[in-house]
């Protein structure tokens, strides 16, 4: 007697978000280098083919995962922010935001893993990070219709070296509330600059 196994259609859609969010987990759990395509199959009970099918490569798909988890990051800092409200404010809730988000263990991964090789996948992804502290300050100018007193790609960058700078250094310490505290500190500072008279 023969036995007919039913496998279950999953569209290219579902796949592609089981991979991604099977990513994040392996990634959570083993850091980048334990992301293998068989870690990550085994953890979306997926065919190990339709990591290829679906993304191209595995290194495709690490990029879809990092780029998913800023993508909630930046959701989660700018969401039901007052750009109306003026420079100072803003930079300042947005350092408390990411302060915030510094123990949450689902962004972890972006904390630990930074790695500074020149790979231009690395650069991508620092490069949409920039993009989300540029929009929030032209954002700010229109709301406010006033430029800060800093230009504005400078007043991005300066955000994002702050930002940047004390999350290397609370990769390497993990000390959350020493890290919560440059970031206001940061916030205050720059927040400073920006509304400063000319």
């Amino acid at each position: 007697m023969r036995t007919i196994s039913c496998v279950a259609y999953v569209s290219a859609a579902e796949r592609q978000e089981q991979l991604i969010e099977a990513t994040i987990a392996v990634l959570r759990r083993s850091g980048a280098t334990g992301v293998t395509s068989r870690a990550i199959a085994a953890e979306a009970e997926a065919p190990l083919a339709s990591i290829h099918y679906t993304f191209g490569s595995l290194d495709d798909l690490v990029v879809a995962a990092f780029e998913r988890l800023i993508d909630e990051v930046a959701a989660r800092i700018s969401d039901g922010l007052d750009v109306a409200a003026g420079y100072g404010p803003c930079i300042i809730a947005v350092m408390d935001r990411v302060a915030g988000l510094l123990d949450d263990e689902r962004y972890g991964v972006l904390l630990s893993d930074l790695n500074p090789t020149g790979d231009r996948r690395v650069e991508a992804l620092e490069e949409r990070y920039y993009r989300l502290a540029h929009d929030l300050v032209g954002a700010i100018a229109v709301a406010r219709r006033k430029e800060p007193a800093v230009p504005r790609a400078q007043l991005a960058r300066l955000i994002m070296a702050a930002i940047d700078g004390v999350v290397l250094q609370f990769a390497a310490s993990g000390e959350v509330e020493t890290a919560r505290d440059d970031l206001a500190a940061f916030g205050r500072i720059l927040a400073a600059a920006a509304e400063r008279r000319r």
